[in-house]
């Protein structure tokens, strides 16, 4: 049974990559963005979930989630709204759909890295509960908001 979603998210399909992609390279500058081949393959595969958040046909942010079913924990590999849409509470709801997934597949344990310079993206995860576990020196190949370094947070589903 497919869990029920807040308004405005919904699976991402084939057809959204290419806006997925886009949004992605407005997040992230450069190198440090994601492939649309990579971005496809996390979209579509099977062990993974990739939602988006949409007004009418307009794609505002997307989530994927990667599943680690032996351990029981999930990573968010990478969560994206669009900068034009910033500020419209879209990374927390996705955020929190997300989890609905994360639990109706028996997952435990939610964990991320993100940007010690993000501070945003930091204010939006300790929002929704994640915790600080560890800081991760060099984490990053090219810098992310200023720094290589990364903050991994986990949340107890």
């Amino acid at each position: 049974m497919k869990p029920r979603f807040p308004d405005g998210i919904l699976y991402a399909n084939i057809n959204e990559v290419d806006d997925i992609f886009k949004i992605e390279q407005k997040c992230f500058l450069g190198k440090t963005s994601y492939s649309k081949r990579l971005l496809k393959y996390l979209t579509l595969d099977s062990n993974n979930t990739c939602l988006v958040e949409k007004q009418g046909n307009v794609i505002r942010g997307f989530i994927i989630v990667t599943y680690n079913q032996e351990r029981l924990i999930c990573s968010i590999e990478t969560i994206d709204v669009d900068p034009d849409f910033k500020n419209k509470g879209i990374g927390l709801k996705l955020l929190r759909a997300a989890e609905i997934e994360m639990v109706q597949r028996g997952m435990r344990c939610s964990q991320l890295e993100v940007s010690e310079g993000n501070q945003a993206a930091l204010a939006v995860y300790e929002k929704a509960g994640y915790k600080f576990k560890e800081k991760l020196e060099g984490y990053y190949k090219f810098e992310h908001n200023g720094t290589c370094n990364a903050i991994r947070m986990t949340k107890s589903l």
